[in-house]
């Protein structure tokens, strides 16, 4: 069979030098392709392998709660807890299914809405102020201190917190930085899914950092800041007491009356007539007769002897001024002794007049008055005020200054200073607060407070006969304990301010120690704008005073 003639066969397309070029290129893209995925397939192999990104992801499905966080604490002398008495349940709820019902059954009926909610949700949550039984699955509970108490002590002193936990007044301001690095913090780490709900089975991790004991330590004494606060409480309505150890300058108690609860700050803020958050005991006010200690020790040092007498008619004129005693009719004739006793003002002023205005401004800025004394950074105690010595050239202003009047002003805590420098043996001492840092058994204690002589021992010794005189002999003083011997001085000062009636305001003062020989306290009682200071001050230090020696 003769085969059909089709023609000569196709000839293959024809491939130019571009078409080549072009094909090279795509050969060398996808070559390049193949080795960079190449590439990142192996390094997300290694990254699979990597512990850095395991420890990453697991890390990203943690979920971290801080059950427990306490800010350093605040002693008393004896390492007795000042804040932080009181705690508080706190449990951390890992929701499942086989606890709902029983954690719901030991809430409140007032938050079983709120906590099945979070139930609900499937996130590890907190729980503060409810005991949960003992054993309860997916519940783990903490104790947290509560800072502060509703009968809290010295919250004057320790002053408070704002809502981020930082120390706003007092030592918790002083020391926040530290305090803040003192905290005990309690953390619970709980491992979740993707949809953050608590992985069944999984036990949480518990953090536990920091101390629970370390804090600083004050100067107080808890029980005697108990009995002041509760004397003060029911015999002032304003005013100040203090207590200090007269040889080292320690503050044994303090408080300022009316007080306030750091758990309640809108209402004293709001409390504009009381001014319960004022430190009165840091504040300067006229100080009256409590001065006449200082008068008599200038004149004392002057040569003047304690038998030196004069008359008192009820009043004296100085320079065309006549200025009274209190007891109008007159004391007659009395010594040094009898007119401390008598609080007589016109034996001291003439005792002002004979050492003259500059020895009697030299020895009261050596008993401390005009000085500013820091207790802790940002708390301090009122330098208060000082006639000039020029102004002194007017026997008038020597005259008022001779009884604690005129422009003299001084807090409690410096009368307790001077209170102090007589029963030491002359000695001013510079009043303290703090005594040093602790882990809770060891105090670090910081160095003693300055003390300078500022009298000789003989001095000293007759001013303290004086004050024990006052207060063992002298009737109506009303500061004599039951239980214990005592001396000290009563005051009422003039303030140059009136009430709506016309009368005027005066301060209550009682400036005294106990027991009468080798005293072991110095107290100061200032009853604000309350009238006369035996019959205001006088019997709160009397209290006082008995029930310390009852502590034994």
């Amino acid at each position: 069979m003769k085969r059909k003639d089709t023609g000569p066969a196709p000839l293959p397309p024809y491939e130019g030098p571009l078409t080549r070029r072009i094909h090279r290129r795509i050969l060398i893209c996808f070559g390049l392709f193949c080795l960079g995925f190449s590439c990142l397939y192996l390094r997300i192999g290694l990254l699979s392998r990597s512990d850095e990104l395991a420890e990453t992801a697991a890390r990203q499905s943690r979920y971290t709660l801080t059950a427990v966080s306490d800010r350093g604490m605040i002693y008393d002398r004896h390492l007795q807890p000042l804040v932080g008495e009181k705690t508080t349940p706190v449990s951390v709820i890992l929701p499942q299914p086989r606890n709902t019902a029983a954690v719901l059954e030991a809430v409140p009926d007032s938050r079983k809405e709120s906590v099945s909610q979070l139930l609900q949700r499937g996130t590890p949550f907190l729980l503060q102020d409810i005991a949960f039984p003992q054993g309860l699955f997916g519940v783990y509970a903490f104790s947290a201190r509560r800072r502060y108490s509703e009968s809290q002590l010295a919250p004057h002193l320790i002053g408070y917190l704002n809502s981020e936990g930082q120390g706003i007044t007092g030592i918790e301001k002083s020391f926040d930085s530290l305090l803040q690095s003192q905290s005990h913090q309690i953390q619970v780490v709980c491992s979740l899914d993707g949809l953050q709900r608590t992985i069944a089975g999984a036990e949480p991790q518990i953090r536990e950092t920091g101390s629970e004991t370390d804090g600083i330590v004050l100067t107080l004494n808890r029980q005697i800041q108990a009995i002041v606060e509760q004397a003060g409480q029911e015999l002032l309505k304003k005013g100040a007491i203090v207590v200090m150890d007269p040889y080292s300058g320690e503050i044994v108690a303090s408080a300022s009356f009316p007080s306030f609860s750091p758990l309640h700050l809108e209402e004293a803020v709001t409390d504009t007539e009381n001014s319960p958050m004022i430190n009165r005991a840091l504040l300067p006010y006229s100080v009256g007769s409590t001065f006449k200690v200082v008068t008599a020790a200038a004149a004392l040092e002057a040569g003047i002897p304690l038998t030196e007498t004069a008359e008192c008619k009820g009043w004296i004129n100085v320079s065309g001024q006549i200025f009274r005693c209190h007891l109008r009719s007159g004391h007659g004739e009395l010594d040094m002794l009898d007119a401390m006793k008598e609080s007589c003002n016109p034996y001291f002023i003439r005792l002002g007049l004979t050492v003259g205005g500059s020895v009697l401004l030299e020895m009261t800025e050596r008993f401390g008055f005009g000085q500013q004394v820091t207790l802790a950074e940002g708390l301090s105690v009122s330098a208060g005020t000082l006639p000039d010595e020029a102004s002194l050239a007017s026997p008038a202003a020597v005259a008022n200054l001779s009884f604690g009047q005129g422009e003299l002003t001084a807090s409690p805590v410096q009368i307790a200073r001077m209170m102090s420098a007589v029963v030491n043996g002359g000695w001013l001492i510079t009043p303290r607060l703090v005594l040093g840092e602790t882990d809770g058994t060891v105090i670090q204690r910081q160095a003693a407070s300055l003390k300078k002589r500022i009298l000789e021992p003989e001095i000293a010794a007759q001013l303290q006969t004086f004050l024990i005189h006052c207060v063992m002999v002298s009737e109506g003083q009303n500061a004599l304990p039951q239980s214990v011997t005592a001396g000290g001085k009563t005051a009422t000062a003039q303030t140059g301010r009136w009430d709506k009636d016309g009368n005027e305001l005066e301060h209550g003062w009682f400036a005294g120690f106990f027991p009468a020989v080798n005293p072991s306290y110095a107290v100061v009682v200032l009853s604000e704008d309350s009238g006369f200071g035996n019959a205001t001050a006088a019997p709160v230090f009397a209290r006082i005073a008995d029930e310390v020696m009852a502590l034994g």
